[in-house]
């Protein structure tokens, strides 16, 4: 069927073939990017955290005395806390930290070797106040040098994570004995995830050092037996309450449950644009299925003359379905543009790769596959027109 014949016949109905083309415009941008951002929520859900998830609990307290905010009261009732809740049946670890694992921002310090700011200075690299214990509480490698020990309490000595190793001195093993603004460092070990908006994730600096004040409060973290998690929880309160009932216990997470809120924006987006898209898809079928029968019955006298005159069945059908053709061409076209600009816009928001050109045109012969589908039926009925009734109704 002749193109010119097509164009004709879709601007004899502007408005519907306007509206039809913006719904599928919209589709097939909403789609592209919903399985972009579907991709990367998996991929990044998905990436090593250098952690044990579901072993690990992490407990975020604020004293409400404020005589307990401030060293060395807070220091003495830290100590106290984490002697309690390592008499519960099932805790192999526990250790204080000023910020855990898994967090989108916290405290955070420039990180350069001494003599080379210029050259070296990395910003936004997580300060963790760590002691002797939190090596095993968190299940860390030690890949070169030494952990952290009692003797190093309030000294300048750090441990540093590979990754940051790595950035400062290309080499990590290298890093050992190397004196950074932060302090000396005495070891490395393997990558974990800390924060989300730090310069890096796996970037993490450790000192041995008390903390001075507690106005934000502290966590305390555990390493727990597999099979003893949920009874350990449940314990938790109540040993904390015993040590001292002026205290806030904010919340009691798993690593796992920190984890998952990590993603949760890419996630729930994801999922919100997952609908959208499908709905979206729906519609567009429906709308497909509506325009092809209305115009169906409106072209049934033409179509019986054209069978009269010898056009068979299936030549009727691949005109109906021409059309569909064509419109779904039209507005993949501006969807593939459409994809794009969603896909700047979104990334404006959130951390968003950048689109491959076969997304959007996988997803535009999805789309081409169910406009065909919903447009069958009606282009099925269009044939069966008979050309004694067309011709008797002229």
């Amino acid at each position: 069927m002749s193109l010119t014949l097509l164009f004709k016949s879709l601007l004899q109905r502007k408005v519907i073939t306007a509206l039809l083309l913006v719904q599928l415009t919209l589709t097939l941008a909403l789609l592209s990017n919903s399985v972009l951002l579907s991709s990367q929520a998996y991929q990044l859900s998905n990436q090593p955290t250098g952690l044990q998830l579901d072993t690990t609990l992490a407990i975020e307290l604020k004293p409400t005395d404020e005589n307990l905010i401030v060293h060395p009261a807070l220091g003495d009732l830290i100590q106290r806390q984490l002697a309690a809740l390592r008499q519960i049946g099932g805790v192999r670890h526990a250790a204080f930290s000023n910020q855990t694992p898994l967090l989108f921002g916290g405290m955070n310090g420039n990180v350069y070797v001494e003599g080379k700011q210029d050259t070296t200075n990395i910003e936004m690299v997580p300060y963790n106040f760590a002691e002797a214990e939190l090596f095993d509480t968190l299940q860390m490698t030690l890949l070169h040098g030494r952990w952290l020990s009692a003797e190093d309490k309030n000294t300048d000595n750090v441990v540093i994570t590979d990754k940051l190793a790595k950035q400062l001195f290309s080499d990590s093993h290298l890093a050992i004995g190397q004196q950074t603004n932060g302090g000396n460092i005495v070891g490395v070990v393997a990558d974990m995830m800390y924060q989300r908006f730090a310069s890096d994730q796996y970037f993490g600096l450790f000192f041995n050092r008390d903390l001075n004040r507690a106005d934000y409060g502290y966590r305390l973290l555990l390493q727990v037996e597999p099979q003893a998690v949920a009874a350990v929880r449940q314990q938790i309160y109540d040993s904390l309450r015993q040590v001292e009932p002026e205290i806030d216990i904010q919340q009691v997470v798993s690593l796992r449950q920190l984890h998952r809120d990590y993603f949760e924006q890419e996630r729930g987006l994801a999922i919100l644009l997952s609908v959208l898209s499908g709905l979206m898809l729906v519609v567009a079928m429906i709308s497909a299925y509506s325009h092809a029968l209305f115009h169906g019955v409106q072209q049934q006298n033409e179509i019986g003359v054209k069978r009269a005159l010898g056009a068979s069945k299936q030549r009727i059908l691949v005109e109906v379905l021409s059309e569909s053709w064509l419109t779904t061409g039209i507005g993949a076209a501006l969807g593939l543009l459409a994809s794009y600009l969603l896909q700047q816009q979104l990334a404006t928001v959130i951390s968003l790769p950048a689109l491959p050109l076969w997304l959007p045109l996988c997803g535009a012969l999805t789309l081409l596959l169910c406009v065909t589908i919903a447009t069958w039926y009606p282009a099925a009925i269009a044939t069966r027109v008979s050309p004694a009734t067309a011709t008797k109704a002229l």
